[in-house]
């Protein structure tokens, strides 16, 4: 506990950074509509409300809530930090939850990230389990279901910091290269779906190095969530053999509740002046992608079904139907 405020004590000069110098570590609001929570996730308490927002997408401001055990070992000065930093963040939406990182502290066994964690309803929230991520960057880092229910309490319209350790097995890859970064919560009601597990064809994966495994883990990752109940195709590799054949590789992510089995798939692949390098429906029936998991695919097309063999593929478009 309390890390953060060892982590702002100027190393090289032995002095303690100023709350102007510890305002610039601010990082990006993230916030959730409330109603996307589970019952698993949060829940509202039976409490005094405040007056109700005039409107859903109305803007509510927020005050520094500390807990009590925060509230007994924290000195006046420290306090003082944390209120004038709760001070800077941006109002919330009115019926969301949002969550603000304001250090990230890195250690032998992970990262302990600390951040307010603010209630824009009108009555109080008690946390239970929620997916916390880590972004740098914009990309997916760390992610893991984190139990805030030690939180307790938070007072409508409030920010309650508090800290959160990422253990070394969270992490969704090993580049630490980063300008920015940002702490976000995934509320398990979203009607999208992360397909972040990568499976692998046995046939293929004894073909691959583990050099081209990581690149296929660090590709689901950086891709968007989808549309819960569907599938996406996507396009990550092309080239040609020898023969004047086109490869395609293609990423298939599954967000239906079952198998995703396709008896047969039409594949175009066209360049960027929108002419067609290859078409064709091709056998599907081997394909299979389990629920919430991403597959990678090889399609050949032979010579005889290429229809434009000089096309520059730098830059190239896939449609699957």
């Amino acid at each position: 506990m309390f890390s953060f405020f060892k982590n702002w004590l100027n190393k090289e000069q032995g002095k303690t950074r100023s709350v102007e110098e510890l305002k610039k570590d601010i990082q990006e609001d993230a916030a959730v509509d409330f109603a996307e929570l589970s019952e698993q996730e949060a829940e509202v308490e039976a409490g005094e409300a405040v007056p109700a927002a005039e409107a859903r997408n109305q803007k509510v401001r927020t005050d520094l809530s500390l807990h009590p055990a925060w509230e007994q070992q924290l000195d006046n000065e420290k306090k003082y930090t944390l209120r004038f930093l709760q001070a800077q963040l941006p109002d919330v939406p009115a019926g969301s939850i949002s969550v603000t990182g304001f250090s990230l502290i890195p250690n032998p066994e992970g990262l302990t990230v600390a951040m307010f964690v603010r209630n824009g309803l009108d009555r109080p929230v008690r946390f239970k389990d929620i997916t916390l991520a880590i972004y740098l960057d914009d990309k997916p880092f760390a992610r893991q279901r984190v139990d805030l229910s030690g939180m307790g309490s938070i007072p409508p319209r409030s920010s309650r910091p508090w800290e959160v350790f990422f253990p070394e097995g969270t992490y969704l890859h090993e580049n630490f290269s980063f300008t920015r970064w940002k702490v976000m919560m995934k509320a398990q009601a979203n009607p999208y779906v992360w397909p972040n597990h990568l499976d692998l064809d046995p046939q293929m994966e004894a073909r691959m190095t583990e050099r081209q495994k990581d690149r296929l883990e660090l590709l689901i990752h950086s891709l968007p969530p989808i549309e819960a109940e569907s599938v996406e195709a996507t396009g990550f590799d092309i080239g040609w053999t020898k023969k004047g054949e086109l490869v395609v590789a293609v990423l298939f992510r599954n967000g239906l509740p079952v198998d995703y089995r396709p008896d047969q798939l039409k594949i175009t692949v066209s360049d960027t002046e929108g002419d067609v390098v290859a078409t064709g429906v091709i056998d599907g029936s081997s394909i299979r992608v389990r629920p919430g998991t991403s597959r990678p695919w090889l399609f050949v097309f032979p010579a005889n079904a290429v229809k434009k063999p000089n096309a520059s593929l730098k830059r190239w478009v896939l449609e699957v139907t």
